[in-house]
């Protein structure tokens, strides 16, 4: 369980690393698709970020807390998949509340969408100690409590 404890940490992590390329691979598309235009290429970034991130991070909490892991690396499993609620659920409503929609944006709107980007380093922070905690959890033996340098 301990190994397939760091598989799924690796996926998720590059999940996240995938995410940031994708917001560029999007953001720089030329000429610039209508929003939600069919075959945006920003379409894989919110894909990837509202589909696929969360499902790997809860699978990966799962398998977490099968593999006996300490609460901290359970914990920095889920944190993708928190930040991908918060995004959501908070940030993007706290944008159309300051002015923000899906035609324009003003000063408010994209005060509150630069916290996107922060979330997002918070995600793939999260993760590398995931990663980085479920190889330490690994290599120590079964029973023993895992002394993490994350």
């Amino acid at each position: 369980m301990r190994k397939a404890l760091v598989g799924f940490t690796l996926v998720q992590l590059a999940l996240v690393i995938l995410q940031f390329y994708l917001a560029t691979f999007g953001a720089f598309e030329r000429p610039t698709p209508a929003v939600g235009a069919e075959g945006a290429a920003i379409g894989w970034h919110a894909m990837n970020g509202t589909i696929a991130i969360p499902a790997v991070s809860l699978l990966t909490t799962i398998m977490a807390a099968i593999a006996r892991a300490p609460g901290r690396i359970i914990l920095l499993s889920a944190v993708p998949l928190l930040a991908a609620v918060v995004q959501i659920m908070v940030l993007f409503p706290l944008a159309g509340m300051a002015g923000a929609t899906e035609t324009k944006t003003n000063t408010g709107g994209l005060v509150v969408l630069g916290f996107h980007a922060i979330v997002g380093v918070a995600m793939l922070w999260a993760a590398v100690l995931a990663f980085r905690g479920a190889q330490a959890h690994d290599k120590a033996a079964p029973g023993a409590k895992t002394t993490e340098a994350v």
